[in-house]
């Protein structure tokens, strides 16, 4: 049984219990209620350099597609296959092409992109963009993986997997590596899309909807699962490098016994960085899985790391800074609770998150405090904030990309 999200599961918790408590604009707060917004003196400056629409942006349903950079652009996909490559810097579109293919008429593409129709949800896009050199990766909610030029968007390959995908294809110019719902990871030849090793791990009764993104380099594939472990594979064989349980399922209840690895295994300084829905925050060895220190967290985003401090939005709306080496709590931000906040991302001294109602909040890395604050949408931004060092990258449920820059006022 799969839960639709970490973000839908909270806003279902707050919907019930305003229901129960009767929800009047007369009543007492329960204390349940997304933390209101309160006013204070900025102390940064948030200034947009471009925006551009991405077709539709992302589903009603709960994929999380997320937009790359490499080499000065920034390719983005919207949920009915419209793919655009965008000069980073300037956010003049460079090429763009339709990935989908189903068989309809004129006619019919015409009712989908004026939303007189809905379109068949198998041939959407569910995950991406991933990218490497010259290849991007997409994949679709029916199992489809998509290898396309970064050149012109001209397809190379298409493979089909026995699984729904909902994380981006991640590759090293050899394999690609992908994982699917039902628990599968597969490596795929990067050059012809034909399999090359799968390792299957069946996911527990309950999960979160959705699979963290592997994490690749010239020689392993770090991917986490649904029942709290992490483990490294030979990119070339498959074979098992290390295992480690990052979390241990506590409680009566399959709800209180999910310990999801949803958020992607971050990489820095020979250490991977995870986190678990109601378990550990983790910083384990890249070569040997051995723990260097784990503290007890909750977590189904992901994380950015700056020098000697890590940043995780947790479960109650927390922006946690942990020492990158030790784990110790170095400052918490708690004028967000409830709020739904997406993954966090460094940009010089700043980090900064998107709340569930468009809210771009910018903090000091140094004490966590409010620098800045401005609307990048109504409906949220489920995609992780992208940086390239000078710029951050937005882009918002609604298929809005925007470009930032920050800096002191």
């Amino acid at each position: 049984m799969k839960l639709t999200s970490i973000r839908s599961l909270i806003a279902l918790f707050l919907m019930v219990t305003l229901t129960l408590s009767g929800c009047s604009l007369f009543q007492k707060k329960t204390g349940t209620e997304p933390m209101e917004l309160k006013s204070f003196k900025e102390t940064a400056e948030i200034d947009k350099e471009w925006s551009r629409g991405i077709g539709s942006g992302q589903s009603k349903g709960f994929s999380i597609l997320v937009p790359a950079i490499e080499d000065g652009k920034i390719y983005a996909v919207d949920f009915k296959g419209k793919l655009i490559a965008i000069d980073s810097k300037t956010g003049k579109k460079r090429w763009s092409k339709r990935v989908t293919s189903p068989k309809l008429s004129l006619w019919g593409w015409m009712k989908i992109y004026m939303n007189m129709e809905e379109m068949d949800p198998n041939w959407q896009i569910s995950a991406g963009v991933g990218v490497f050199k010259d290849q991007l990766f997409l994949a679709s909610y029916a199992g489809e993986v998509i290898a396309l030029s970064s050149e012109n968007g001209t397809e190379l390959w298409r493979t089909q997997l026995p699984g729904e995908i909902l994380a981006a294809p991640q590759s090293n110019g050899s394999i690609v590596a992908v994982q699917t719902l039902n628990g599968k990871l597969f490596a795929l030849d990067a050059k012809t899309g034909v399999r090359r090793w799968f390792y299957d791990n069946p996911p527990p009764v309950l999960t979160l909807r959705g699979t963290s993104t592997p994490a690749v380099t010239e020689s392993i594939v770090y991917a986490g699962f649904s029942n709290g472990r992490l483990m490294a594979f030979s990119a070339d064989t498959g074979i098992i490098m290390w295992d480690q349980r990052i979390a241990m399922p506590k409680g009566r209840s399959e709800l209180e016994r999910m310990i999801d690895i949803h958020a992607s295994p971050l990489m820095a300084g020979g250490l991977l960085y995870v986190g678990t829905y109601q378990g550990k925050i983790s910083a384990v060895s890249g070569a040997t899985g051995s723990a260097l220190w784990a503290k007890d967290g909750s977590t189904a985003e992901n994380m950015a790391v700056q020098g000697d401090k890590l940043f995780v939005s947790d479960t109650e709306g927390k922006l946690v800074c942990y020492s990158s080496a030790s784990g110790e709590i170095l400052w918490t931000n708690e004028k967000l609770l409830r709020r739904l906040l997406n993954a966090p991302q460094v940009v010089g001294d700043y980090v900064a998150v998107v709340d569930y109602k468009g809210y771009l909040h910018v903090m000091n890395t140094s004490d966590g405090e409010l620098a800045a604050r401005t609307r990048v949408g109504r409906k949220g931004a489920r995609a992780p904030l992208l940086t390239d060092g000078e710029r951050l990258y937005v882009f918002n449920n609604k298929g809005k990309l925007m470009a930032f820059t920050l800096k002191a006022d």
